[in-house]
């Protein structure tokens, strides 16, 4: 591992040094801590410094984790996969000894949480995912097209939905900046584009054996279908649903104002 004097380091699983940032106090220090994972492309600076970690690191241990492909994090020889995301993370939480955690994941961040609650459940407390969905279906049917087939045409209605050209250069940099190769930028979004174009999702099974606490947020111009939102807090055995008005799948992040209290409401509902 290599810690710096600012709270961060790496964890080394499977030949793969991971990225991790520590705020608010060590994650063993008797608090359960909050990991908090970026979505598909994004990093902990571009993802995560605005607001949530601010916000969360007031009260609680957050430990902010930068999966494969993504920031300080290189990438593997082969394709990527969410179950080896999955794993990577719960890698990150042995190597800091982290027993239990709460969990809020953006987008595929989201995906990394809800595998972590279906594979590790006795490392997951309580998962906030937030535009998250468990299956590509559950996205808006253009949304699907377009990542199955990236030559599509975004319509006039999806355009404002989308990541800007702005926000594509904000996160190109920060790779650039950060990634142990600088030059992979193309083809981490072309393996991360072929992997939630083949994934297959959870079972209806699985999501009914998840036992963590569980808070489902989406915006109400998500990339997430409301409806499918609903069905996931349907199968997810106690999980309540959320969604945002005014928000989107990109601004979600900066609503933590909003997310904070409903995460603690339910930790304290549940403890009580």
């Amino acid at each position: 591992m290599t810690e710096t004097a600012g709270g961060s380091g790496y964890a080394t699983v499977d030949g793969l040094k991971i990225y991790y940032e520590l705020h608010g106090g060590a994650p063993t220090g008797g608090r359960t801590p909050m990991v908090l994972l970026p979505g598909g492309l994004m990093a902990i600076d571009t993802a995560l410094v605005e607001d949530l970690i601010p916000r969360f690191a007031r009260s609680r241990p957050v430990v902010a984790i930068e999966p494969q492909g993504h920031g300080h994090t290189g990438d593997r020889g082969g394709p990527v996969t969410i179950d080896r995301m999955v794993e990577d993370t719960a890698g990150v939480l042995a190597h800091l000894g982290v027993g239990q955690a709460d969990f809020v994941g953006h987008s595929l961040g989201g995906l990394i949480a809800i595998g972590l609650a279906i594979h590790h459940p006795a490392r997951v407390r309580s998962v906030t995912t937030l535009g998250a969905f468990t299956m590509l279906e559950g996205m808006l049917p253009e949304l699907v097209k377009l990542q199955r087939d990236p030559s599509h045409q975004p319509s006039a209605e999806l355009i404002p939905l989308l990541p800007t050209e702005a926000d594509f250069a904000a996160w190109q940099e920060n790779f650039r900046r950060h990634a142990p190769d600088p030059t992979a930028w193309e083809a981490v979004v072309v393996k991360l584009n072929a992997m939630l174009a083949e994934w297959q999702g959870w079972t209806a099974a699985e999501l009914r054996g998840i036992r963590a606490r569980f808070l489902v947020a989406i915006g109400d111009n998500d990339f997430t279908r409301v409806e499918h939102a609903a069905e996931m807090a349907r199968l997810i055995p106690g999980a309540q649903l959320a969604v945002l008005p005014g928000t989107t799948h990109m601004n979600i992040i900066t609503r933590g104002a909003w997310l904070e209290p409903m995460i603690d409401a339910r930790l304290a509902h549940d403890a009580g």
